[in-house]
């Protein structure tokens, strides 16, 4: 059974989010395991059903309620009573009954894993609490929503959900919602790759809590820590590495220094991560070893330790240890078992494809391909549900709304304008649902074509325009430079991963300062920028013309043209093109 938090007649914010840590999920997927009975009401005797349903005490009946959730920590019986009390909200027409019923339910669900229900729920609980105008109960079940959304990896509309409960924060003076609306809003952005914006969201939690007294606010300590902790994420994911590794032994001293074992071990976690893009593999098995023996007590925190797994199995593959690299992978794969919920599930197994394809084990290939798809197409079918269900209930909650009004219409005959109103509204909504779809679509297709028929004529058009620029440049050192680099290019030496400035400069016999000058002044562009675009660049035409390269997996490309993480390539992809890498494979082999 569950062991809950006070909802939602408290005032401590502790009990009113669900706080999703950066990185790290820590939803409870621990695994509450889901009884058949769950959604059955007959177990409610007659004696309490009369109780729930017709008592004038609705304080005593949440009380009860509560307590069958808390006390008696009987889940089963508390989803049922939540059942019948909603529907008495909905009969009475009471948007209070509605929504402590409603709420129970979401986050009881969202305990249970059962996201299907909890979006549901949460999605009518936000509903509710906007008709009650009430801030504090919108914010929670705004975060609440979110919150399930981020877990299943719907992180645009958690995104949404955050960015309402912090709008709504706003309102409160000296709020501890804000700082959680910001720590989950900086999560999200995280997610969805925004690592400049996540950043600055990090920074502004951490600049707001050192101004606020720690004993007044009941989570300062663990949201200080996973403020730090999501700080260093996004210096990492920027290439700041030398930060990030400076935040990441800041917030392990401050873990030690109160005791905070969980915490020390995410940081642990991060910082071998960290030392595994320097290439100090032993150092960051040193770390990611003592992270994840931090973490063994806690029971809760399973994806956190398959993720340490993930990461020590990847400097097992740098270190060309395959066997021991593919076993790790196994045994974690064995533990998840059906859950898709997992972060880095699908980089695991395109880390096991490539063991295997180094390996020449066609067998297991073809089995780590199978399950990556069927993972792959799981979370997807997960999104699109949850997406689809916030449609059909705000498209519900209209049909309902028109019901109504047909109602009383049959006995005043004087809102026809109105039923017109709403029903054209509904009918606009709907099409305007239709379009949206059908015009991305579009756009993705005449953008598909338009990049095969730059690829044709793009080589001579480029080439004609560098000689141009490089012909008007006064300086003549500066082009030297670019003549030669540009004659460099055709040796492709872009797609070594080991291509920095420093490496680059040094092939053209000159220093870091005059490469970078030149390409600033005549490009108008970093060497970052100018190393991407080359290497874009290239796959495409490379994906078009090459049959065998476009069967490679998406990790392996990102490796074939110098990335060193699958995720850094499709994010570079996207930017330059609009699309992502296998809508573009799938494209062309239609």
């Amino acid at each position: 059974m569950i062991k809950r938090i006070q909802t939602p007649k408290i005032t401590q914010p502790k009990a009113m989010f669900l706080w999703i840590l950066c990185v790290f999920s820590l939803s409870s997927s621990a695994a509450i395991a889901q009884d058949s009975k769950v959604d059955n009401d007959s177990i409610v005797s007659e004696e309490m059903r009369l109780f729930v349903s017709e008592s004038d005490s609705i304080d005593k009946i949440e009380k009860f309620i509560q307590d069958t959730f808390d006390e008696k920590e009987d889940t089963i019986l508390g989803l049922a009573y939540c059942r019948i009390f909603l529907e008495r909200g909905k009969k009475q027409e009471d948007y209070d009954i509605q929504y402590f019923s409603s709420y129970q339910m979401s986050y009881t669900y969202y305990l249970l894993s059962d996201y299907t229900k909890a979006v549901r729920y949460g999605n009518l609980s936000t509903k509710l609490a906007n008709k009650l105008q009430d801030t504090t109960k919108s914010i929670t079940s705004n975060s609440l929503l979110g919150s399930t959304l981020y877990v299943i990896g719907n992180y645009d509309d958690a995104l949404k959900s955050y960015l309402h409960a912090k709008a709504l924060s706003n309102q409160i003076k000296d709020s501890p919602y804000e700082i959680l609306c910001l720590t989950n809003i900086a999560n999200a952005r995280l997610k969805l790759y925004q690592f400049e914006e996540a950043l600055k969201s990090y920074n502004e939690v951490l600049d707001i809590l050192r101004k606020k007294d720690s004993a007044v606010f009941l989570q300062y300590k663990e949201t200080y820590l996973s403020a730090t902790l999501g700080k260093g994420v996004s210096l990492y994911e920027l290439g700041r590495l030398e930060e990030a590794e400076k935040v990441c032994k800041e917030g392990i001293a401050s873990s030690v220094s109160i005791k905070n074992k969980k915490f020390e071990g995410f940081f642990h976690i991060n910082l071998g991560n960290i030392y595994y893009e320097k290439e100090e593999h032993h150092k960051s098995l040193g770390f990611l070893r003592e992270g994840k023996k931090m973490l063994h007590d806690f029971s809760d925190l399973e994806n956190n330790k398959f993720i340490a797994d993930f990461f020590i199995a990847k400097n097992y593959f740098k270190q060309e240890r395959y066997d021991e690299a593919i076993t790790l992978l196994d045994t974690v794969f064995e533990r998840i078992g059906d859950r898709i919920n997992m972060d880095k599930i699908l980089e695991m197994y395109e880390l096991a494809i490539a063991i295997s394809d180094i390996q020449e084990n066609k067998e297991k290939q073809l089995f780590y391909r199978d399950k990556r798809d069927e993972v792959s197409n799981a979370i997807s079918e997960k999104k699109l549900l949850a997406r689809e269900l916030l449609l059909k209930d705000d498209i519900k909650d209209m049909t309902i709304e028109n019901e109504k009004l047909s109602d009383e219409k049959a006995k005043t005959q004087v809102d026809k304008s109105i039923i017109l109103t709403v029903s054209i509204i509904l009918l606009s909504i709907i099409l305007l649902i239709f379009l949206s779809y059908h015009r991305k679509t579009k756009q993705k297709e005449q953008t598909f074509l338009a990049i095969i028929e730059d690829i044709s004529k793009s080589k001579v058009v480029e080439t004609t325009k560098k000689v141009s620029q490089v012909s008007k440049i006064k300086d003549e050192k500066a082009k030297t430079i670019l003549e030669n680099l540009h004659k460099l290019e055709n040796t492709h030496f872009f797609l070594a991963q080991d291509a920095t400035l420093h490496k680059t400069a040094k092939l053209l016999n000159t220093n870091t300062t005059y490469l970078s000058k030149a390409l600033n002044a005549i490009e108008k562009q970093s060497f970052s920028q100018y190393l991407n675009k080359l290497r874009i660049d290239y796959v495409l035409v490379k994906l078009k013309e090459d049959a065998v390269f476009r069967s490679y997996t998406i990790h392996a490309i990102s490796t074939e043209i110098g990335y060193k993480s699958a995720t850094t390539f499709i994010k570079e992809f996207k930017n330059k093109t609009g699309l992502n890498p296998s809508y573009y494979i799938r494209k062309i082999e239609d």
